[in-house]
């Protein structure tokens, strides 16, 4: 089975319900993770797939374990840099789910190796999978790119739609 197949099956058992790059590269200023701006993760892929439809935001989710050193270093240095936490929670539906947890998930997903950040649309177009430890500037880079990719997806569907 395949992951939107899966994500479509889910949605129907109801475990899973219901230049863009400058202005998100704007502030290159380097920023520590002691800002105030926290992601809020979303724990179960249920709660995000219902907000993703509701906000018609993309849903991110961050696959990690305990015994992840480079988890630990992405979640620390990163996801904990103020402005891609920012960028988080203004365009995106943060999922943390852990890969020993969320085995079934992670198949679907591909998740080979940890860290794994993969980005969906609401109705799980894949935008984006990365795996591994990334530096926050390549880490934004990443999620302006799964933007860009979104915007395209939501450009050829309004045009399919006119005809």
């Amino acid at each position: 089975m395949d992951r939107r197949s899966f994500c479509h099956q889910l949605v129907g058992s109801g475990i899973i319900v219901g230049s863009l790059t400058n202005l998100l590269l704007a502030d290159s200023q380097p920023s520590g993770g002691s800002g105030s701006t926290k992601v809020k993760w979303q724990k179960s892929l249920k709660t995000a797939q219902k907000l993703a439809l509701q906000q018609d935001k993309p849903i991110m989710i961050v696959f990690g374990a305990s015994w992840c050193t480079f988890c630990h270093k992405l979640e620390r240095e990163t996801l904990g840099d103020k402005r891609i936490a920012s960028m988080i929670e203004r365009e995106f539906i943060p999922v943390h789910l852990d890969f020993n947890k969320e085995e079934k998930v992670a198949k679907i997903l591909e998740v080979e190796r940890l860290p794994c950040t993969v980005i969906l649309t609401p109705e799980a177009d894949l935008l984006l999978k990365f795996e591994g430890y990334a530096e926050p500037k390549e880490f934004q880079v990443s999620l302006a790119t799964a933007l860009e990719k979104r915007a395209e997806i939501q450009q050829v569907r309004s045009e399919t739609v006119r005809r």
